[in-house]
């Protein structure tokens, strides 16, 4: 299976660096410093520099088994397991990205209805954005990426006062002593910290939609390094401002920190920040539900607008079905576990595999004239 996309349909390798932070950096920042103290303490931000290095090579056999072949995901599967196989193996990984989106919307869902809309319906919350979703993805990749550009810029003006005003109730002395933890609690850590680095791997739909994509993964690796750079920084300000037992128990500490904010004119900026951050999820589930129906048009041959339609109808039903925050956490907790044995177990895996067979094959498959041409999005 080989497909050829339309260079108007394609982006220059410089969006991969928007691609890949946009949709790294999620609902995860607002609440993710809780669960890295766990075992490392306040020498938890060496274990998100250590888990950002792991995923810098988990890029580089991604972009390695991509760039030899030229294809996406799911011609890797068909290399690696053969046709039928390879199909169920994708439609499992379909699985699992549709259920990242799922879970991104119903976090800012329940993030909305707690802190500024307690008596408001879940429904009309997931409704009104689930439209929203459904004009972007409907559009295309070129206007998923676009979504994912100002994704990244917007946000940007949101940190000054998160990394500004905290500093005025900064306690040094929170982070000291240093390096007072040792390496199997930073490796704990550092397990705990991947999820928040989970989304990078959409490259394996997206890839063939990059014009020179080959060129693109010096900015793949410059997105990761940014959205690293970005949770140590946030983090850091975050172990200044509270204790160890006071972090144990705020679920969204980010948050939690904008409250002390105080402006003349403007009593709570975590509603505009909230409010917001609709420009960071946005791009985090659009691009996730892109993905999932252009494979289910490479595995079912459905049309990508009726993909769609079911898709939103099915995150309608999961998110009014789950209800409560406990079962939230819960089902963050199991898929940050599936994330990592994805991450770390399953596309080394397919490294392996490709590298034993895969690639041979894809030098007299791939390279044969009169291959399909797909008029993509």
């Amino acid at each position: 299976m080989s497909t050829s996309i339309r260079e108007s349909a394609m982006v220059s390798p410089f969006f991969v660096f928007f691609l890949v932070h946009a949709n790294i950096v999620g609902v995860g920042i607002l609440g993710f410093q809780r669960t890295i103290v766990a075992h490392a303490g306040y020498d938890a931000w060496i274990s998100l520099l250590l888990a950002g290095a792991s995923i810098h090579l988990i890029i580089w056999m991604l972009y390695f088994m991509l760039n030899a072949g030229g294809h996406d995901l799911f011609s890797l599967h068909e290399l690696c397991f053969g046709k039928w196989l390879g199909k169920l193996m994708s439609f499992v990984v379909l699985i699992y990205v549709w259920m990242a989106a799922f879970l991104i919307l119903r976090s800012y869902v329940s993030i909305v209805k707690q802190f500024i809309f307690p008596l408001m319906h879940t429904w009309s919350t997931t409704l009104i954005i689930l439209l929203l979703i459904l004009y972007i993805v409907a559009g295309g990749f070129r206007t998923v990426t676009g979504v994912c550009f100002f994704g990244v810029v917007i946000p940007a003006i949101l940190m000054l006062p998160l990394f500004l005003f905290p500093f005025e109730y900064a306690r040094p002395n929170n982070l000291f002593p240093m390096f007072s933890h040792s390496f199997t609690a930073l490796f704990a850590s550092a397990k705990d910290a991947v999820i928040n680095y989970m989304g990078f791997e959409l490259l394996f739909f997206y890839y063939p939609f990059i014009k020179r994509a080959a060129h693109s993964q010096k900015w793949a690796h410059a997105g990761v390094l940014f959205s690293t750079l970005l949770y140590v920084a946030v983090a850091i300000v975050t172990f200044l401002m509270f204790s160890h037992g006071e972090l144990d128990k705020i679920i969204w500490p980010t948050l939690t920190m904008l409250k002390i904010v105080e402006i003349p004119i403007l009593q709570r900026l975590e509603f505009i920040v909230i409010s917001l951050w609709l420009f960071v999820i946005l791009p985090n589930i659009c691009l996730n539900l892109w993905g999932v129906i252009r494979g289910m048009k490479q595995i079912f041959g459905i049309s990508q607008f009726r993909a769609l339609l079911l898709l939103l109808v099915s995150l309608a039903m999961g998110s009014y079905l789950l209800k409560g925050t406990t079962p939230l956490l819960m089902a963050l907790h199991f898929y940050g576990k599936v994330s990592i044995v994805f991450i770390f177990g399953y596309i080394p895996l397919l490294f392996l595999l490709f590298l034993l067979w895969g690639k041979k094959r894809s030098t007299t498959q791939y390279q044969t004239p009169g291959a399909e041409t797909e008029k993509a999005r």
